[in-house]
């Protein structure tokens, strides 16, 4: 039975200079068709890219076109008269050898009289494929090893982040350029090695968190809130703000959500710059969170945001979840919830909303599960209440006060450890109980500072403007405050009869409030 001929194709290229000096594509196009006649291959096609150079990066059409028809399967085999035709640098060849044996698509060299075709060429490219893994992977690590010494230098790698630019004004090649940067045109403002903020697109990222900040926005509202908004630049000319694409993937146009979501988890703006190093956990292929270790260094580009309201952030997106949406008005937040809990029997008091307005009601009453006296509260009154009660207990608050508070709250848990060890040693305590006394000794420890009074002074300090100034308070804010403060309030009827305090808030208790259990503080009789 008489072999089945193979598709062959032939690719040829010349330089613009190559063109110059006399290099001829008739040539190449003659050995390769006599190479294929004497190989009794079937010549169906010759891809020629003329005037273009091989280095590294460059565009090549029909080079493109023909490893698109190698994925294809259109032919069997690929004829060039040299191998610098096809590639003139090591890293590129072996790659393309690697895809072509990975398609199981040939290669032959006329003059270096290469042919993959035969059994022993088989095995060279098997080999090549190899050397290209090997060479490739050294490649990586070197290239690896630059750009962490770029981000030790504090200097970016790859294109500048939206609201940055490169400063080469009178060259400038940035998407948001020509027709949209007032500074298009004119003198550098860097060599191109340091970034500069952009005139129009910085503007907009400090637009972005002080919008979410406020606590009315979603990513959602904020990038259609952009998609309308206009910037008066100084020569008093209204610019349409857009995000500037990814080259090749996207062009510049409207925001939306996704964009505004990796804005507001950028810590770029801050000032520093993340550097992710993937790494191998043995010989394994493990899950992106276990490869990827960030390491922040201090760049040389200018802050956009300050930490302080980049941590702001990063704690709201965390409290708020991803399910919030800026569609409900921000009063639907309920601070206390997981917090505040039925004075009658015990359970949890849930946030509902009816009529645009907030409360709060028993558990078992909307699962129906008990027939609970308690009614249903306004949210704001409840709390008002611990924002009222809290504030009381601040106001005859002294350093020294809360430092022997915290020494004693600190003895009291560890004799509480002490005797836990003693009872479990004896038997009389099982591990889960003896582990949840030690973990509350360790955190007592860890919370309570008593040997800094620096610590509580500042704690102090942040909690008592937002108590004074609760009706202002964002929501947010007060979420964040109440679960600091307390663990657990009781509401009997429209009164908070008793809360329960954290660890942390304990040594602020002045001693005229009225103990009612471990913690536990009765506001009412």
């Amino acid at each position: 039975m008489e072999k089945p001929r193979l598709k062959a194709v032939g690719y040829n290229r010349v330089s613009m200079r190559e063109q110059i000096d006399g290099h001829s594509l008739d040539a190449q196009e003659k050995n390769i068709r006599d190479y294929a006649a004497s190989q009794g291959w079937d010549l169906i096609e010759i891809y020629t890219d003329a005037g273009i150079s091989a280095k590294k990066d460059s565009h090549r059409p029909q080079l493109e076109r023909l490893m698109s028809d190698a994925e294809a399967k259109k032919f069997d085999v690929i004829v060039v008269d040299k191998i610098d035709r096809f590639y003139r640098h090591l890293a590129g060849l072996l790659t393309a050898l690697d895809q072509l044996r990975s398609m199981d698509i040939s290669f032959a060299s006329v003059q270096e009289r290469l042919d993959f075709t035969s059994p022993w060429g088989k095995l060279m490219l098997t080999v090549l494929g190899i050397l290209a893994e090997i060479y490739l992977d050294n490649l990586r690590q070197e290239t690896l090893k630059g750009k962490h010494q770029r981000a030790r230098e504090g200097l970016w790698n790859g294109l500048p982040p939206y609201g940055y630019c490169k400063g080469l004004c009178s060259t400038c090649e940035d998407p948001n350029g020509k027709g949209y940067c007032p500074d298009f045109g004119k003198p550098n403002k860097s060599d191109g090695k340091h970034l500069v903020l952009h005139p129009v697109d910085s503007e907009v990222v400090k637009l972005v968190f002080n919008w979410y900040l406020s606590g009315k926005h979603s990513d959602a509202s904020i990038a259609e809130k952009l998609n309308s908004f206009q910037m008066t630049i100084p020569d008093g000319f209204a610019i349409q703000v857009r995000q500037k694409g990814h080259p090749g993937v996207s062009v510049a146009g409207p925001f939306k959500k996704d964009l505004i979501r990796d804005l507001l988890n950028r810590v770029f703006y801050t000032g520093k710059l993340p550097y992710k190093a993937s790494r191998e956990i043995g010989a394994r292929k493990t899950k992106r969170s276990e490869l990827d270790e960030v390491t922040l260094y201090e760049g040389k580009h200018p802050a956009l945001i300050s930490e302080e309201d980049f941590q702001k952030v990063q704690e709201m997106r965390v409290t708020l979840g991803s399910n919030w949406r800026a569609e409900r008005p921000t009063a639907q937040l309920y601070p206390l919830t997981g917090i505040l809990r039925c004075g009658y029997c015990g359970n949890a008091m849930r946030g509902v909303s009816s009529s645009g307005r907030r409360y709060y009601r028993d558990a078992s009453r909307i699962e129906r599960s008990t027939n609970c006296q308690q009614d249903t509260v306004r949210a704001e009154g409840a709390e008002r209440q611990i924002a009222d009660i809290l504030l009381e207990m601040l106001k005859d608050w002294t350093a020294d006060q809360a430092l022997e508070r915290s020494k004693a709250v600190v003895t009291e848990a560890e004799a509480r450890y002490d005797r836990a060890k003693e009872l479990y040693l004896l038997g009389e305590l099982d591990r889960d109980e003896f582990r949840k006394e030690s973990d509350r000794y360790e955190h007592i420890q860890s919370t309570l500072s008593y040997s800094n009074p620096n610590a509580i002074m500042t704690l102090v300090n942040s909690i008592r403007p937002a108590l004074e100034d609760w009706d202002r308070t964002l929501p947010i804010e007060k979420k964040k405050l109440l679960r600091m403060a307390i663990q657990a309030a009781y509401l009997r009827g429209n009164v908070i009869v008793a809360i329960q305090l954290t660890d942390s808030f304990m040594p602020l208790v002045t001693q005229k409030s009225c103990s009612s259990g471990e913690g536990g503080i009765r506001t009412h009789g």
